[in-house]
């Protein structure tokens, strides 16, 4: 679904998620037009994007709101991309649904994801940065797919906080031996006291409650910030 946003409620530096914007006019009719082609595109990111929409003529607040994010209030709807607490408009105009994804895909923090390409620089890459980070651990996937995908780079945003994440593509053997993984995708979490939980991913899994999961059950004072992130 579209979340309501506005003046009071917009997500920030410690939003977990990355959010499509739609900036919008009630009494507009290409706002209108466009309200379900939003819905589907809702639909359709589900789980690496959520979707917001801001009424910038409800109230003095929240024009004055829009304003401040650049957005101009006479030429309506507009989108944008909220990441890190940093809103990116799409200044083209009016997208196609196909132009606003691949626009929001350009913004993906896909540097998130660390490629790990050799059993010997998972201490490196993932192992030390989350200790020294003071994390809970970090997970790896390992696929037989040759570029990360959207959504798993919105899965180590979305737990920046808690885990390190890397990435190992394209079936590398010699990771596959050194962790016992006969299937793809697998997801392996390295966790504290050495402990290290393996995952064989079946199609439409959702990840962030497995990962969830991790979270409640060896998480520690450290990562409390972590649950009082509600958007």
């Amino acid at each position: 679904g579209i979340a309501p946003l506005g003046k009071a409620k917009f997500p920030d530096k410690s939003s977990k998620f990355l959010w499509v914007v739609v900036f919008y006019d009630n009494n507009s009719q290409a706002c209108a037009q466009i309200k379900q082609d939003v819905e589907n595109f809702s639909t359709k990111t589900k789980g690496t994007f959520k979707v917001g929409a801001v009424n910038c003529k409800r109230g003095q607040a929240d024009a004055d709101f829009c304003k401040k994010q650049k957005i101009n209030v006479q030429s309506l709807p507009a989108f944008g991309f909220v990441v890190d607490g940093q809103i990116h408009t799409y200044t083209e105009g009016t997208p196609t649904m196909k132009q606003l994804h691949d626009f929001a895909i350009e913004k993906i923090p896909f540097d998130r994801v660390h490629m790990i390409n050799h059993p010997s620089v998972i201490d490196e890459r993932l192992k030390n940065p989350s200790k020294k980070q003071n994390k809970i651990g970090s997970i790896l996937l390992l696929t037989d797919k040759y570029e990360t995908s959207p959504k798993y780079a919105s899965l180590a945003y979305q737990f920046r906080d808690q885990f390190v994440f890397g990435e190992s593509r394209g079936k590398t053997l010699s990771i596959a031996k050194e962790l016992s993984v006969k299937k793809y995708p697998t997801i392996v979490a390295f966790l504290p006291n050495n402990k290290v939980v393996k995952l064989e991913v079946s199609k439409g899994q959702d990840l962030a409650k497995w990962i969830d999961g991790l979270v409640s059950k060896y998480g520690s004072g450290n990562n409390a910030k972590s649950k009082r992130r509600q958007r």
